[in-house]
């Protein structure tokens, strides 16, 4: 099984988390994830398929490809989890990272080799600043609670209205779209590949296709 990147284990709890920062700006020690078991059945849904996307398992950090993508219901990944306040500040020694069934590496152990391997630069590029998320003050590592859904339905306002803070512009949509789509061709891919596995006879056979025939007319 290939690895997935991002996916881990609240170590305290045994709950299973997406980390979203692996690294707070000024807390090296801490990282902000987001508690899956937690989550509402259609956004574990949408947060688990965003992750497993081509884009996600590109990018380093979790929350460069929140940032640019969308949940089911139109809002913004990153947004939306900070505005619910589903992020959840943890020690890095209490996140256990399983990129599959059988290997497991402490997030602060895979955060110092990769500064290593980068010289010492900072873990989280500095294009967000969780310290400016909402969750971000709050320690929960050892407070974690289980909730059906995390906050109520969201607002109505449209999300395109102008001069609004935090508010989509176009070019913000069409790259979560972009990414949404990028997503749905690599699960086509996968699911035809594990078809074929299945029953070889459904796999398109090469070359030019037989002529169809022609009853003699009398």
């Amino acid at each position: 099984m290939a690895n997935i990147k991002h996916v881990g284990q609240i170590i305290n709890t045994q709950r299973r988390c997406v980390v979203v920062f692996r690294e707070v700006p000024d807390e090296e020690d801490s990282c902000l994830v987001v508690d899956t078991d937690a989550l509402s059945d259609w956004m574990h849904d949408d947060v688990i398929n965003a992750v497993e996307s081509p884009g996600a398992q590109a990018s380093p950090n979790f929350y460069e490809y929140a940032q640019r993508t969308m949940f089911t219901d139109g809002s913004n990944m990153l947004q939306t989890m900070n505005a619910r306040n589903i992020l959840q500040k943890v020690k890095t020694d209490n996140i256990m990272m399983t990129p599959n069934q059988t290997s497991k590496v402490k997030l602060s152990e895979l955060n110092s080799i990769i500064k290593e391997n980068n010289e010492g630069a900072p873990v989280v590029a500095p294009e967000v600043d969780p310290n400016q998320l909402g969750m971000a003050g709050k320690d929960v590592s050892d407070t974690i609670t289980e909730s059906a859904d995390p906050a109520p339905a969201m607002t109505t306002e449209p999300t395109m209205a102008p001069s609004t803070e935090g508010v989509l512009g176009d070019a913000e949509v069409a790259k979560g779209m972009i990414s949404q789509a990028e997503y749905f061709e690599g699960e086509a891919s996968r699911l035809r590949t594990e078809a074929y596995a299945l029953d070889e006879t459904l796999k398109p056979k090469r070359g030019r296709p037989a002529k169809a025939k022609t009853e003699a007319v009398s």
